[in-house]
C-alpha cells in the first residue's frame, strides 16, 4: 500500500483536528497512571481507525510490466483514428453517390485551412443557393438565334411577354425598345414554352441562375416612339450619338440636309419639291419654312411613327424652333454636347491628320471658328426658348468619352420613358398621374389648371395653408386628374395626391380656395413704389415677427421693401423671406393687428456721400475692389505685347464689370465672356515658353495645338492696344 504526499498531508491535518476535539471533550481527573495509559492507547487506536475509514489506502499495482507506454498509446490512437476515417469516408462516398443519383448539387471545401476561412468559403458557396432558392428546380436551355427563329416561325415556341426586351436590362430600368431583327445580335434562351432574348451572354447566364426573379417583374407596356434631338458645336460628336441610336434602337436619324435630299429624290414633282428646286437653281438657301415641311414629310415614315427619330443638329435657330412648334414637332428631350472653342479646334486638327478621309472637307481652323461662333450665338436663343417652354433641354459634357456620353443620354431617355409610360397607364385606369417630362408648355398648363390654380390642394385640405407653387419652373410636382392639372409643393404631397386624389379635389376637399381678391400676392419694390401714396400697414413693421414674438415691444422689427405682400388691398412688408412665406400661407392669422401706442423711432439712413473718405471707400467700393485684387493676385496675368502693370489693370477692369450686380444680366455675361477670353490669351505666353525649348522640332513632333496657339499669339501683335480690348 502506498500513500501519496497530498493524501498524507490531509491525513496529518485530520489527525490534528481529531486530537484537538478529544482534548476539549475529556477532563483531567487524578486517576491512576495505568488507567490513564490504557485510555490513551484506546483513543489512538480509535483515531487510526477513523482515519482509515475516511482515507482508505489505494492498492498499489504491483504488475508494473503491464502499464501502457506513451509510444504504444500514440500508436493505438492513430490506428483507431485511421479506422474511423476510413469508415466515415466510405459512408460519405455512399451518401454522395445516392445524392448524385437524385441530381442534387455537391459543394467541396478544403477544411484544412483556418476555421474562419472555411466558414467564409462555405457561406460563399451556399449564398447562390439561398439567393436563387425559388428557381433551384427550374431549367433553362440556351439556344442559337437560328434555332430560335425556326421555333418562332413554326409556332412550336412562342415569344415571351418581354418580346425582344432583355429581362435583365428591363429590370435595371432600360425602357427603350430594342431592335427585333436581326436576331443574330441577340442571345436567345428557351424557358418552358417561351423564348427570351438577351443582349449579352452575361445577362443570359444571370437569368439562368434565377429566372423566376426576373419573370415576376411587371411586363413591358406598349412602347411609344422616341423623339430626340442632339445639339452641339462642330466636332462635338452629336452625329456619332445620333448614329448610335439609329443602329442600336432603330431610330431614324434625321438632319436638315438628309430630309431635303429625301424630298428631292423621292418627291421632286410635288409642290414642295418644285419650290425647293427653284431656290436651289437660283443659288439661294432653302428657306426654313420649306425645310420644316421637308422634316414633316420625313416624320410620316413608318420608322418615325413606330420607333421614333433623333434630330441631328436641328433646330439651329430660334425661327426653326418656332416653326417646329407650330407644326407640333416637339422632341421629348434635347441634348446639348458642350465643348469650348479650344477643344473644337483641337479635334478639327486631329480629324485633318487622319489619312482615311474620303474627301476634302471644309474643316480648317478659320472655318471651324466661324461655325462655332455662329452656333454659340444661335443656340443661346434656342436653349432659352425650349427650356422655358418644355423644360426638355439637357446639358452634357462633351469632353467625356463617347461611352460616358452615350450612357448618360440613355439614362435620361429611360427616365423620361418611365414617366411617360407611368402617365399613360395611370390615366387609362382613371387614376391621377404625374405630368413631369411630358413637354407641357406654360400656356397649356395655365389653360388646364384645376379649381385650385397654382395653389397646393394638399396643403389646403390638410392644414388650410395657402401655398403658391407658381414659382416652381419644373412640373415634377404637378399631376393630372380628370382632365385638370394640380400643382403640389413637394414630393410627399404629390404622392398623397396620387394615392387619394378625391380627398383633395372638389367635392372631397374640406376647404375651397378663397376668391381672387382675397388671395395674397407678392409685390416687387417697383410695384410698391407705384402704389404711392398708399403706405404699408403697421407703419412698416413685420406683422409675422410681431405676432410670433407675443406682441412685445422687442418684437417690433421693421420689414424690408423687397419682401412685400398685398392682401385685402393692404400692403405688408416683412423682415425676411421666411416671414413673407409664412404670411402667404396664413394671411388670416397675421393681417389684422394693431400697434401699441409706443413704437421704436424711425431709423434715418445716413447718406453715403456724407461719410469721410475712408468710410465712403469702405462702404462703397471696398468689397468689389478686394475681390478683384484677390483674383488678379491669384492669376498674375501677362497679356501678350502688354506690360504686366497694364495687364493687371485691364484684368481688374474686366472683373469689376463682369461682377457688378448693378449692371444688367446681358452686360455681366458680356464682360464675363471677355474676361474668359482675356485669361485664355494670357495663358498663351507660359504655354509657348514651356513648349518652345531646345532645338527645332518638325511639325509632326510638335503638340497638336501648338501651331494654332502660336498663330493666335502672333496675331495679337497686330491688334490695336489696350483701348481696342475694352
Amino acid at each position: 500500500m502506498s500513500i501519496s504526499v497530498v493524501q498524507e498531508n490531509k491525513i496529518n491535518k485530520r489527525r490534528a483536528e481529531l486530537i484537538a476535539e478529544q482534548a476539549t471533550k475529556t477532563s483531567k481527573p487524578e486517576d491512576d497512571e495505568e488507567e490513564e495509559n490504557e485510555a490513551v492507547d484506546n483513543k489512538e487506536e480509535e483515531l487510526e481507525a477513523m482515519l482509515q475509514d475516511e482515507f482508505p489506502l489505494e492498492e498499489e499495482d504491483d504488475d508494473a510490466e503491464n502499464e501502457e507506454t506513451e509510444e504504444a498509446a500514440i500508436e493505438r490512437l492513430e490506428m483507431e483514428i485511421e479506422e474511423r476515417f476510413e469508415t466515415d469516408e466510405n459512408n460519405l462516398i455512399n451518401v454522395t453517390e445516392l445524392l448524385n443519383q437524385q441530381n442534387l448539387p455537391k459543394v467541396a471545401i478544403n477544411a484544412s485551412r483556418k476555421p474562419r476561412i472555411v466558414r467564409y468559403q462555405l457561406l460563399q458557396k451556399i449564398q447562390p443557393l439561398l439567393t436563387n432558392r425559388e428557381s433551384l428546380f427550374q431549367k433553362c436551355q440556351p439556344i442559337t438565334y437560328s434555332l430560335a427563329h425556326k421555333l418562332l416561325v413554326s409556332c412550336y415556341k412562342f415569344h415571351s411577354a418581354f418580346g425582344c426586351f432583355d429581362p435583365i436590362k428591363f429590370k435595371e430600368g432600360e425602357l427603350i425598345q430594342p431592335l427585333q431583327w436581326p436576331l443574330d445580335k441577340t442571345y436567345p434562351l428557351l424557358f418552358h414554352q417561351y423564348i427570351y432574348f438577351f443582349e449579352s451572354k452575361e445577362n443570359r447566364n444571370t437569368f439562368m441562375l434565377n429566372p423566376l426573379k426576373y419573370l415576376k417583374q411587371p411586363k413591358p407596356a406598349l412602347c411609344l416612339p422616341i423623339r430626340l434631338a442632339v445639339m452641339g458645336p462642330p466636332k462635338s460628336g452629336k452625329t456619332t450619338v445620333a448614329e448610335m441610336f439609329a443602329q442600336k434602337y432603330g431610330l431614324a436619324r434625321l438632319s436638315i440636309g438628309s430630309v431635303m435630299r429625301m424630298v428631292l429624290n423621292t418627291q421632286e414633282h410635288t409642290d414642295l419639291g418644285v419650290q425647293m428646286k427653284e431656290h436651289l437653281s437660283q443659288g439661294l438657301v432653302v428657306p426654313d419654312e420649306l425645310a420644316i415641311l421637308c422634316l414633316e414629310v420625313a416624320l410620316m415614315s413608318l420608322v418615325c411613327s413606330t420607333r421614333g427619330y433623333v434630330l441631328d443638329s436641328f433646330p439651329m435657330t430660334l425661327k426653326q424652333a418656332e416653326l417646329m412648334r407650330a407644326r407640333s414637332i416637339i422632341p421629348m428631350l434635347v441634348f446639348e454636347l458642350q465643348l469650348d472653342t479650344a477643344e473644337v479646334l483641337k479635334r478639327g486638327v486631329i480629324d485633318k491628320m487622319k489619312p482615311s478621309k474620303p474627301h476634302l472637307t471644309h474643316n480648317s481652323c478659320e472655318i471651324l471658328q466661324i461655325r462655332n461662333s455662329c452656333y454659340k450665338q444661335e443656340v443661346e436663343h434656342v436653349r432659352q426658348d425650349l427650356q422655358q417652354q418644355y423644360k426638355n433641354w439637357i446639358l452634357i459634357d462633351g469632353l467625356k468619352s463617347k461611352w460616358w456620353i452615350w450612357n448618360s443620354i440613355v439614362q435620361e431617355v429611360c427616365i423620361s420613358m418611365k414617366y411617360i409610360q407611368s402617365y399613360m397607364e395611370r390615366i387609362q385606369s382613371g387614376k391621377a398621374a404625374c405630368i413631369n417630362k411630358l413637354c407641357i408648355s406654360p400656356k397649356e398648363l395655365h389653360c388646364l389648371l384645376g379649381e385650385f390654380g397654382q395653389y397646393c390642394p394638399v396643403c389646403l385640405a390638410l392644414y388650410y395653408h395657402l401655398v403658391d407653387c407658381s414659382e416652381q419652373t419644373l412640373l415634377e410636382h404637378t399631376a393630372e386628374y380628370r382632365g385638370h392639372y394640380y400643382r403640389m409643393c413637394c414630393i410627399e404631397h404629390l404622392e398623397q395626391f396620387l394615392c387619394t386624389p378625391d380627398q383633395f379635389v372638389v367635392p372631397g376637399c374640406p376647404y375651397t380656395l378663397p376668391r381672387v381678391h382675397l388671395l395674397p400676392r407678392k409685390l416687387t419694390e417697383i410695384q410698391v413704389k407705384d402704389k404711392f401714396p398708399q403706405q404699408a400697414e403697421m407703419k412698416g413693421f413685420c406683422p409675422v415677427t410681431y405676432l410670433d414674438g407675443k406682441q412685445r415691444y422687442e418684437a417690433l422689427v421693421r420689414g424690408k421693401m423687397e419682401y412685400a405682400v398685398e392682401y385685402r388691398e393692404h400692403i405688408y412688408i416683412f423682415e425676411t423671406k421666411q416671414k413673407q412665406d409664412k404670411f402667404l400661407r396664413l394671411p388670416e392669422t397675421y393681417w389684422d393687428q394693431k400697434l401699441p401706442s409706443k413704437i421704436p423711432p424711425v431709423c434715418v439712413p445716413v447718406a453715403l456721400t456724407s461719410l469721410p473718405t475712408l468710410g465712403y471707400l469702405e462702404q462703397g467700393v471696398a468689397t468689389a475692389v478686394i475681390k478683384a485684387m484677390t483674383a488678379v493676385g491669384c492669376l498674375k496675368p501677362k497679356y501678350p505685347f502688354l506690360t504686366i502693370q497694364r495687364s493687371a489693370l485691364l484684368y481688374v477692369a474686366y472683373y469689376l464689370k463682369a461682377f457688378n450686380h448693378k449692371s444688367t444680366d446681358y452686360t455681366r455675361q458680356k464682360y464675363k465672356r471677355k474676361l474668359a477670353l482675356f485669361e485664355e490669351r494670357c495663358v498663351l505666353i507660359p504655354y509657348l515658353s514651356s513648349t518652345m525649348t531646345g532645338n527645332y522640332k518638325p511639325p509632326s513632333e510638335r503638340p497638336i495645338d501648338f501651331d494654332f496657339k502660336l498663330q493666335r499669339f502672333l496675331a495679337l501683335g497686330d491688334l490695336p492696344g489696350a483701348n481696342g480690348l475694352l
